[in-house]
């Protein structure tokens, strides 16, 4: 079944500030409105990575029509920037990390966790993110990358505390390091070039980076929440009040959708290099995260901690169930 056209939504940092501003967010409609086809038209924010490969695939497979959904995909350059247009109404739906969920939250704005939407697996060499450097920059071990500047593609997110993590579990001194907000895209020119002294970076970006003879020293998703949640899509506490069949039906594909690219994943690539436009001697070769479907409220508490330890949110919430929609 082929899948609505995809349309590329960029949203800027600015909207984020927006949103985090009084007066600033709109509504959505109360109901969502079902379609001529008898399927309620819903759209989803989320980046051009490997972890949005599932959501195609469920279109394709026909879950999400099944469970009355007619999906569409708009794309964003991070997961932070997704959140403003979900709190508008723009997307229904949104996928974000769990660092940029949490942020969300701590500033005031009325976000509720829909159903988890990826997890770092399984060793090393298959993280699905990593830090590259170059081969000549006589960084060949973390603790090479003291003192270094690591490009990251938000600035006060996933990628630092992942990275702040593993340096602590490795001893290292996190103190030491600087950061460079970039692109993903941008990022391996940049790290050519000598703008940066290493760089974070996700599939479908990381194996052309290490094609390109660039090396891996860290893995920090895998090497500090191996297997374990670490972002979900979610939505208004708006439209969850006014939708909660629309909340439970999209929940519920996505529990399918998961199992189903968990279960199948060259399908998943197929489907990446078909929907998503990656190359496919490239897409045969990229590392594929787990992809869970229970709430992960470990993780969930330990990313919290870790935020607030490092001055991303201000207030670990109290009861973290209490931040899930329920059907």
């Amino acid at each position: 079944m082929p899948s609505r056209a995809t349309r590329l939504a960029i949203a800027s940092a600015a909207a984020l500030t927006l949103a985090l501003l009084p007066g600033c967010q709109s509504t959505e409609p109360d109901a969502a409105a079902e379609g001529p086809d008898g399927l309620t038209p819903v759209s989803v924010g989320t980046i051009n990575a490997i972890l949005s490969a599932p959501l195609f695939l469920g279109i394709e497979e026909g879950v999400f029509a099944e469970h009355g959904l007619d999906l569409e995909v708009n794309f964003a350059d991070g997961g932070a920037a997704v959140i403003p247009s979900v709190l508008s109404g723009d997307n229904e739906f949104g996928y974000s990390n769990t660092v940029s969920q949490l942020a969300a939250i701590d500033g005031g704005l009325p976000l509720t966790f829909v159903h988890s939407a990826w997890a770092p697996c399984c060793s090393f060499d298959e993280d699905d993110h990593g830090v590259l450097v170059r081969p000549d920059s006589g960084i060949t071990e973390p603790a090479d990358l003291e003192g270094a500047n690591i490009a990251v593609n938000t600035l006060h997110n996933i990628g630092e505390v992942h990275i702040r993590l593993a340096f602590a579990d490795l001893g290292l001194d996190d103190s030491t390091l600087t950061w460079t907000q970039l692109p993903f895209s941008d990022m391996t020119a940049a790290l050519e070039r000598g703008d940066v002294d290493a760089i974070w970076v996700s599939e479908p970006f990381l194996t052309p980076g290490l094609d390109a003879g660039f090396e891996r020293v860290l893995s920090p998703g895998v090497q500090s929440f191996s297997g374990e949640v670490s972002g979900y899509y979610s939505t208004s506490d708006s439209f969850a009040a006014a939708n909660p069949e629309v909340v439970s039906a999209f929940s519920a594909a996505m529990t399918e959708v998961n199992e189903l690219a968990e279960a199948e994943p060259e399908r998943l690539r197929e489907v990446a290099v078909e929907e998503m436009g990656y190359d496919a001697e490239t897409m045969a070769r990229v590392n594929v995260p787990g992809f869970p479907n229970d709430d992960g409220l470990d993780a969930l508490r330990r990313y919290a901690d870790a935020s607030a330890e490092y001055g991303i949110i201000q207030t670990v919430p109290d009861d973290l169930e209490a931040l899930f929609a329920t059907s």
